[in-house]
């Protein structure tokens, strides 16, 4: 399990799922690949971006905000980190940040491939079956679609830390 995906959302509770990710890596010597993906911001294959400028405007915008996620994310994992993994041995450099556009389903099975990912570690805030069944959720369809072992980790929307206070996400 050289190379592990870890899917975030960003949200509060995500904290315990980074944990296990971590831990998963740091059994096996491994690398996290700590993927976020935001809603559909991409231009698609429609004709609404016809001019060649407003086309290389739009995808430099998007690389700009993909960069601004990223440095967001290093900082909350640099947190994340120094406040509650005193206990794994896990070096920051091991994870690299990974941010996508359009489906999380879709692109969490998308990025499998791209990272060679042998296991992707994601959380589950769906509370019973019966929301699952009409609903549906990301982590059922990265299940149903995925080449490699996926760990889901029940998370609430309400952790709390060491300290005793609610925790953010990661």
């Amino acid at each position: 399990m050289r190379n592990i995906l870890y899917a975030s959302d960003l949200e509060q509770g995500s904290r315990v799922v980074l944990r296990e990710a971590l831990e998963q890596a740091a059994c096996f010597d491994g690398k996290i690949f700590f993927l976020h993906v935001s809603d559909q911001f991409h231009r698609g294959n429609d004709d609404s971006f016809v001019g060649f400028k407003l086309k290389k405007a739009h995808d430099a915008h998007l690389e700009s905000l993909k960069e601004e996620l990223r440095t967001y994310m290093k900082q909350r994992i640099h947190n994340f980190v120094g406040e509650e993994l005193s206990d794994i041995e896990f070096n920051e450099d091991d994870i690299e940040i990974v941010v996508r556009f359009g489906d999380p389903a879709k692109k969490i099975v998308d990025t499998i491939k791209d990272v060679e990912a042998n296991m992707v570690v994601m959380g589950d805030r769906r509370v019973n079956a019966l929301s699952r069944m009409f609903l549906g959720s990301t982590a059922q369809k990265v299940i149903h679609n995925s080449s490699v072992p996926v760990l889901i980790v029940p998370i609430s929307n309400t952790v709390i830390g060491k300290k005793g206070e609610a925790k953010n996400g990661i």
